[in-house]
């Protein structure tokens, strides 16, 4: 047990081994589970935080093996795996009903497990080292045990965005110029994440090169799934943007290859890119100083945007390229666009909704 534990730690990480040849991976009686699990992560091309997801995922998976099905993965050979190993893992993770917030949250975990699992099979199937994982085979077993299920909007309210907004606009200038510059790193930073809905991911990433202030617009490169888009910002944001990168002492020439959003705040040194952990602590702190007693993370502007987009009649297509959704199903789920619409008719017909004054909640 102690070595799947410590192979859980390598799947979380940067894989240290490279792509096996042809050959190698023909070997297939004497590839191991294991040994299968590194190649597949040497050659899996994903965002740093996916493979991540996709490690924890898979390692709950051996971790299933060894302790269910008797199967240790450092030992016993790839070709040992069969779909049924798949479905027994999955039956263990999906709940037996879906009602509660916590139930939700356990069922979302086991649509990422088990998303991870499959493309682990469909891998193996695809170099012919395990012909049985075939994709459709998975993919049909499992379908037919999960339950109907439709994951439920994000809690993010939009009074709560614009507090913070209003928060941070309203901080007072600092007379020491490194904290100066911080305060509008900040508010550039939460306008930014509000008005172009990218993830913290794609803000961290960002540089001046990718940011067009003439056109107010800003390239997204190898964005989740590997794909590209461009996404925009209001006038506001381009002010807050250029208060920034001025007090930060970039150069008129040469900036492009500087990070949008500095990590440390020293002027005149931009240093290296912002880190998400750093982002998601600032937006913490913000929704503290706000008095906001919902959960608010980096993420919420983002589905904040997108409901912000629905409340104003934009087309649904236009929501799904902005955020650069595959398919249009999660554009709906994110943006629960019939839930909005629904709101604002039936106070259009029974007139706007206001909160009962204490005085007559005592009556």
């Amino acid at each position: 047990m102690a070595s799947i534990v410590a192979h859980e730690r390598e799947l979380t990480c940067e894989p240290e081994i490279g792509n096996l040849d042809t050959d190698a991976r023909e070997q297939t009686d004497d590839l191991t589970i294991a040994a299968a699990v590194d190649i597949f992560f040497a050659d899996l091309r994903l965002a740093p935080r996916s493979k991540k997801t996709y490690g924890h995922g898979i390692a709950k998976f051996l971790r299933h093996l060894a302790q269910h099905e008797g199967i240790d993965p450092e030992q016993a050979a790839v070709t040992a795996l069969r779909p049924e190993h798949v479905t027994s893992f999955a039956s263990m993770l999906v709940p037996p009903d879906i009602r509660t917030p916590e139930e939700v949250s356990q069922m979302r975990t086991a649509q990422n497990n088990i998303s991870a699992v499959r493309k682990f099979c469909s891998y193996l199937s695809s170099y012919e080292l395990n012909a049985e994982l075939a994709g459709d085979r998975i993919k049909t077993r499992i379908a037919a045990m999960m339950p109907r299920f439709t994951a439920p909007p994000p809690d993010v309210k939009l009074s709560d965005l614009d507090r913070i907004v209003a928060f941070v606009d309203q901080l007072p200038r600092e007379e020491k110029p490194g904290q100066e510059l911080r305060r509008l790193k900040v508010r550039a930073m939460i306008r930014f994440l509000f008005r172009s809905g990218v993830r913290v991911s794609e803000l961290c990433a960002l540089r001046r090169r990718d940011v067009d202030l003439v056109e107010g617009a800003a390239n997204i490169y190898r964005a989740k799934g590997g794909k590209s888009r461009t996404v925009h910002f209001d006038g506001e944001t381009a002010a807050a943007l250029t208060a920034y990168w001025a007090k930060r002492g970039d150069p008129a020439r040469g900036a492009g290859a500087l990070p949008a959003f500095s990590g440390r705040d020293r002027i005149g040194v931009p240093g290296s890119a912002i880190s998400p952990r750093t982002v998601e602590h600032i937006v913490a702190q913000l929704a503290e100083g706000a008095g906001v007693e919902s959960d608010v993370t980096p993420h919420s502007f983002r589905h904040g945007l997108a409901t912000e987009l629905v409340r104003r009649r934009v087309r649904e297509s236009t929501v799904q390229t902005i955020l650069g959704h595959a398919s249009p199903a999660t554009t709906r789920i994110y943006v629960h666009k019939s839930a909005v619409e629904v709101a604002d008719e039936y106070q259009d017909a029974f007139g706007p909704y206001r909160p009962p004054r204490a005085s007559a909640a005592e009556v």
